[in-house]
């Protein structure tokens, strides 16, 4: 809360005239977070918080429950709610593609603020209700510009590449009206994966933001940031809030446009969610919250990616456990069909051989007659 003509704090003053330029104001003129101000009786000091929908007192005027004099809004001293930051605490511009501006103008200032203004853009986001549609409206331009341009790259890439092996007729194999497949099968395989991360994609992140804000919330719980909360205060990071956020910080993906520093777009990704998340939690109930809830939107956009990891490393462990199975199998089977070996045969006796007749002895043969 600063003067409108030299930016002075005005906040603890009596009066209404700014002690530093000595310009008239009213309360009623600044905006800020409902619950994060507090007016005081300037009679006993006794504070009201601003529950309007503008930050303001509901009613304006009303009789004191502790000293019991008459106060309006007007006659309050006002202070930042406990832990709140001064310049926290005010109603800031709005998310910039909510605007009456261009549609590019919209489309810039909104991906340029996820990009490196990510605390002004959690701000914007606590200052308003949530705007569901029009940040998955803002999501969908962004995947549409991803996929259009991925299309397009691989359309090129395929098409140089035919250029470069001689065009379709050459990579026909011979011309007289010969079909073209090589060629056709070519630019098919360029566009191919264009065409799969045109539905993949969409259907990726639908079933992880929505996953990612659960965890979130939860992991939020879990680490007591909602100990921080008034009673009369509504819940701070429900599950619409946190898919709202995942939503409006995604304009930083189209980093991946950025040659050489694509890659870490969804780095980034994560890093500007968890400072969104942090200025949305710091404007709604302090600094001192802050620090669980960056850690939780971190914690809660990593778990899906690691619970895909494992289930890929589940997956392929299972496939292989499978494959080593059939194999022993296979293995058992091939050595109980296997023939035994044949009992060897005795071989057959040969015959026995014919008694030679032994040669006559000189004194038994008969004399030859002359």
């Amino acid at each position: 809360m600063r003067c409108k003509g030299c930016s002075h704090s005005l906040w603890n003053l009596t009066g209404n005239i700014c002690p530093e330029c000595g310009k008239e104001f009213t309360r009623a003129e600044f905006e800020f977070q409902p619950y994060s101000v507090m007016f005081k009786c300037p009679s006993c000091a006794q504070p009201y918080y601003g529950a309007g929908e503008k930050g303001h007192l509901v009613p304006t005027a009303f009789e004191c429950t502790s000293c019991h004099h008459a106060i309006d809004m007007e006659s309050c001293v006002l202070v930042p709610a406990k832990g709140r930051e001064e310049d926290a605490v005010a109603v800031g511009a709005p998310v910039p593609w909510t605007t009456e501006a261009s549609f590019f103008r919209r489309l810039w200032e909104t991906s340029i603020a996820a990009l490196v203004k990510p605390r002004s853009l959690g701000i914007a986001i606590a200052a308003h209700e949530p705007r569901l549609k029009s940040a998955m409206a803002f999501f969908g331009v962004v995947m549409g510009i991803l996929l259009v341009i991925s299309l397009v790259c691989a359309v090129a890439q395929g098409g140089f590449m035919m250029l470069m092996m001689g065009g379709l007729g050459g990579l026909g194999g011979g011309g007289g009206g010969a079909p073209v497949v090589p060629g056709t099968f070519l630019l098919a395989s360029q566009m191919g994966p264009g065409l799969i991360l045109s539905v993949g994609m969409p259907l990726f992140y639908g079933i992880y933001i929505p996953i990612s804000a659960a965890v979130a919330v939860v992991l939020w719980r879990i680490l007591g940031g909602e100990s921080t909360r008034e009673s009369h205060q509504p819940p701070t990071l429900t599950f619409v809030r946190a898919v709202e956020i995942l939503l409006w910080s995604s304009g930083s993906l189209l980093v991946t446009l950025v040659p050489c520093v694509g890659s870490f777009a969804s780095v980034w990704w994560i890093v500007s969610a968890a400072i969104v998340t942090s200025a949305f939690v710091g404007a709604r109930l302090g600094a001192a919250s802050t620090g669980k809830s960056a850690w939780s939107m971190v914690l809660g956009m990593l778990a899906p990616l690691l619970l895909i990891c494992g289930g890929v490393i589940a997956f392929a462990m299972v496939i292989a456990g499978m494959g080593m199975s059939s194999a022993r199998a296979s293995a058992r089977a091939n050595l109980s069909g296997a023939q035994a070996p044949a009992p060897m045969v005795a071989p057959a006796s040969a015959p026995e051989p014919e008694p030679v007749a032994e040669p006559a002895l000189v004194e038994d043969a008969v004399p030859t007659p002359n």
